[in-house]
C-alpha cells in the first residue's frame, strides 16, 4: 500500500503538468509581459495593436516567435528569453486573438495640414522624422505603425500620462544655483549624464552639484490648447507615419518572463 501511494505521488506532478492549458498559460504570460505595451486585448498602446492580425514582421508562428526572441531593433520591443513551452504558449495565444475584431478606427483630419501644424508648432526642435529634426525626444518616423491612435493623442495633449523610461527628465542644480534640465541618459551613485535640448551630452559628478531632481512631469509641453481642427490634423499626420525601422539600432534585453 505504501509503495502504491509513493507511486501515485510521483505521478501527480506529471499529471498537473499535462493539464496545463496552453492558451491560458499564454494568456498569463501575455498579461505579465506584453499587455503593458500592446494592451490587455491587443488593441495597442506603447506598442502596436496585435489583435488586428496585421503584424509588421509577419503573422506565422515562426515569425512571431522570432520577434519575441530577438526583439526589434530601433523600437521598444525587447528580446525575451524563456522556456520553449512558454514561448510556444505565448505565440499560440497571440495568434489566437489576432484578427478577433479589435480594429483601429480611422483618424479624422487632414494629414497634409497636420504636417503644417507639426512644423508651425516647432515639433522638429525635439523630434525627428526620417532623419530630419532633433534626437532630443522620441523619433516619430514610424509612430503611426508603432503606437495606437489613442496613445498618440494622449502623448500630444497629456504627455505626462506616460513617460517612456528612455525619456525621463532630470534637472541638475549646480553649486552656484544654475539649473540644467535634460533627458537622463545614464545615472549611478556618483554621476548623472543627460542630453540637453541642444542635443549635447553633459555629465555631472553628484559631489559637485547642489541637487539632482528627477522630474515627475514630461519635458514635452502639453498641446491641449490647439484648436480642434489643428489637433485632429496633427493626429492624422502622426498616424500616417509608417517609416522604416532604424537599421542597426540596438535591441535591449527584457528583464525576464514573470
Amino acid at each position: 500500500m505504501k509503495a502504491f501511494l509513493i507511486g501515485l505521488l510521483l505521478l501527480c506532478p506529471l499529471a498537473a503538468q499535462d493539464s496545463v492549458d496552453p492558451l491560458e498559460d499564454g494568456k498569463a504570460l501575455y498579461r505579465s509581459n506584453c499587455a503593458f505595451c500592446h494592451g490587455l486585448t491587443g488593441g495597442g498602446g506603447r506598442g502596436p495593436a496585435l489583435a488586428q492580425g496585421a503584424f509588421v514582421h509577419g503573422s506565422s508562428a515562426n515569425e512571431i516567435r522570432r520577434v519575441i526572441v530577438n526583439g526589434v531593433a530601433g523600437t521598444n520591443m525587447p528580446a525575451f528569453h524563456m522556456e520553449t513551452d512558454e514561448l510556444d504558449h505565448l505565440v499560440a495565444f497571440v495568434r489566437a486573438f489576432s484578427g478577433t475584431g479589435v480594429t483601429r478606427p480611422p483618424i479624422p483630419g487632414n494629414a497634409a495640414k497636420g504636417r503644417e501644424v507639426y512644423a508651425r508648432s516647432g515639433c522638429a526642435g525635439c523630434h525627428r522624422i526620417g532623419g530630419v529634426g532633433s534626437v532630443y525626444g522620441p523619433d516619430l518616423t514610424r509612430v503611426g505603425a508603432a503606437r495606437s491612435s489613442a496613445y498618440i493623442k494622449d502623448s500630444v495633449v497629456n504627455p505626462s500620462a506616460d513617460i517612456p523610461e528612455d525619456f525621463q527628465g532630470v534637472t541638475v542644480v549646480t553649486r552656484d544655483g544654475k539649473r540644467i534640465t535634460g533627458i537622463r541618459v545614464n545615472e549611478d551613485t556618483f554621476s548623472v549624464q543627460l542630453r540637453d535640448p541642444s542635443q549635447k551630452f553633459r555629465m555631472f559628478q553628484k559631489s559637485d552639484t547642489r541637487e539632482v531632481i528627477h522630474e515627475k512631469k514630461s519635458l514635452m509641453p502639453a498641446y491641449a490648447s490647439l484648436s480642434q481642427d489643428d489637433l485632429q490634423n496633427l493626429l492624422a499626420y502622426l498616424d500616417s507615419l509608417h517609416g522604416e525601422i532604424k537599421a542597426g539600432a540596438d535591441v535591449r534585453e527584457a528583464e525576464g518572463i514573470k
